[in-house]
């Protein structure tokens, strides 16, 4: 879990805290000061008294809490600190996604993200941003030498399928060509609570890779990414064997 999802999974629980602590108490006081008021009235100028009511109550009993309880007032500042801490996380994520230019309309995804030549690590940050801008699945192909892509290939097709821009059947060649150590073969899922699973689909799909590659089958990775809601990516490795592991995650923290 990157330091986001921590934090995130903590402010959570106090938010859950706080919010039970201040609401409960508002509604059954703003339900006895308005019971009388509206008696024999219909219902539903109860609840919209209540209603309206309930978010003032709420905020007084909040500041109440805090000078009254120490541990309310030590969720309601550690509440603020996770807030700030994310505010940072978030800018160190848009300040990466700022930093490559919008694919044009009718652009190449490959030649708009310059994938050829990257390093994985370069690449696979190039492919999050690319991916999550397009909202549909994106089939990349990239033949690697001593960790560099010396060939890309991509495709861009539906919000939940996607498939190679070219004919697998002659990855070998190329692999021989080029004299390529791995084929990393990339695809997203549209996924943002940073866990993915491969589908029956693509279990598939990496068998059959893996078989057209002949010889040069053991050089193929099968990955998958996806993002949490801060759109920090996480990739997936999986086989034909239906298993599959985190391979690795950005973390805006780090």
């Amino acid at each position: 879990m990157s330091r986001y999802d921590v934090i995130h999974k903590e402010l959570t629980g106090l938010r859950v805290r706080q919010a039970a602590s201040a609401i409960i108490p508002a509604v059954l006081l703003v339900a006895l000061l308005v019971s009388d008021a509206v008696s024999g009235q219909p219902p539903v100028l109860f609840l919209a008294i209540i209603l309206t009511a309930l978010p003032v109550a709420s905020f007084l009993f909040h500041h109440v809490w805090r000078v009254v309880f120490p541990a309310y007032r030590k969720w309601a500042t550690r509440s603020a600190q996770i807030e700030q801490e994310i505010v940072r996380l978030r800018a160190r994520v848009a300040s990466i996604f700022d930093s490559y230019r919008q694919r044009s309309k009718g652009e190449a995804f490959k030649k708009a993200y310059a994938l050829v030549g990257r390093s994985v690590a370069q690449l696979e940050e190039a492919l999050a941003v690319g991916m999550h801008r397009e909202r549909r699945e994106v089939f990349v192909t990239a033949f690697m030498r001593s960790g560099v892509a010396v060939r890309v290939t991509a495709s861009i097709g539906s919000p939940y399928r996607c498939a190679a821009a070219d004919n697998p059947a002659r990855w070998a060649e190329h692999v021989d060509r080029l004299g390529c150590d791995e084929i990393r073969q990339y695809h997203n899922h549209p996924a943002h609570n940073g866990a993915t699973r491969p589908s029956p689909t693509d279990f598939r799909t990496s068998g059959s890779l893996r078989r057209l590659l002949g010889h040069h089958g053991a050089k193929l990775k099968s990955l998958i990414i996806c993002w949490n809601a801060l759109r920090e990516w996480r990739v997936f490795e999986h086989d034909d064997d239906r298993r599959h592991w985190l391979c690795c995650e950005f973390d805006a923290a780090v």
